[in-house]
């Protein structure tokens, strides 16, 4: 029996330049502190700002599936300082089920104190949501990283489910510090060089960046298609400003989208027209 074997593809050289990177973490498992995280932010010269802390309210959300053990937990009233919640008791007779109400408690959206008329609920209930308040997951410190790229460099989608990206060569310091914090919470980030020079490494990279602005343009096209009457005067400003950004990004990355620019700029001049009209119609609707 013969085989044919591939010759191995070849190793790019030292010196060799890259488009980029394709980068991947990990951080599922990681619980840390809010505190933790901050610090691990700070020590990896990356802005701290994005860890910010969880509303009484939504860290209330995740203790109550630690609550919600053979009872159904509700919102049933909300003003501008207290969220109360309905706890109603299930069980199973037979082959029916049956429920009854065993308390409302009340949420302080301020402090984060709760309170109910049953003292054992309320205790194990403050104790679950301080936990929540401090607590940090995998899936947050993904947000954070998200949250981070957004502001300060690009992650460009390789597949439509997410969880590996494009990053562009010129954003491999940031990478680093990212990698720094990821290593301080006991996460790990991977990371493969893109050299420039293969033809489908090349076609790969125009892909994934093209689609990356083409969403970034549709998003504000729709975001600009749903302003209204009621549509403040500063998320106008931001508009335009989400759209000059687009362009930026557009003409950083050309080397990356070959014929793809063209038709990026297309859907930009649209994207400022469509902007520009709104604005006008908005006026007008005003002044009638």
């Amino acid at each position: 029996m013969s085989s044919t074997t591939r010759p191995a593809p070849p190793v790019p050289a030292v010196g060799t330049r890259l488009l980029g990177e394709v980068i991947s973490w990990t951080c599922s498992g990681v619980t840390v502190t809010h505190p933790a995280l901050v610090a691990a932010l700070r020590d990896a010269g990356l802005d701290e700002s994005v860890a910010r802390e969880l509303a009484p309210k939504h860290a209330f959300t995740r203790a109550c599936k630690k609550l919600s053990d053979q009872r159904i937990i509700r919102q049933v009233a909300e003003d501008e300082t207290t969220v109360k919640f309905q706890f109603t008791q299930e069980s199973r007779e037979g082959d029916r089920f049956e429920y009854q109400m065993e308390t409302v408690l009340a949420l302080d959206k301020k402090t984060g104190r709760v309170t109910c008329d049953l003292p054992g609920l309320a205790t194990l209930a403050q104790e679950h949501l301080d936990h929540a308040l401090d607590a940090r997951t995998g899936g947050d410190v993904t947000r954070v990283i998200q949250k981070l790229f957004d502001k300060h460099a690009d992650l460009f989608p390789i597949r439509p489910q997410g969880g590996c990206y494009f990053v562009p060569d010129r954003h491999a310091a940031f990478v680093d510090r990212v990698q720094a914090m990821l290593g301080r919470l006991n996460g790990q980030i991977l990371r493969f060089p893109v050299p420039a020079g293969t033809a489908e490494g090349d076609r790969s990279v125009k892909d994934a960046v093209a689609a990356g602005l083409a969403a970034l343009i549709e998003e504000h096209r729709r975001a600009v298609a749903a302003f209204g009457a009621d549509t403040r005067e500063d998320t106008l400003t931001r508009a335009a400003e989400k759209i000059r950004t687009a362009q930026f990004k557009v003409q950083a990355y050309a080397e990356y989208l070959a014929d793809e620019k063209a038709k990026l700029d297309r859907g930009l001049a649209a994207a400022r027209d469509e902007l520009r009209a709104r604005v006008e119609r908005l006026a007008v609707e005003a002044v009638a």
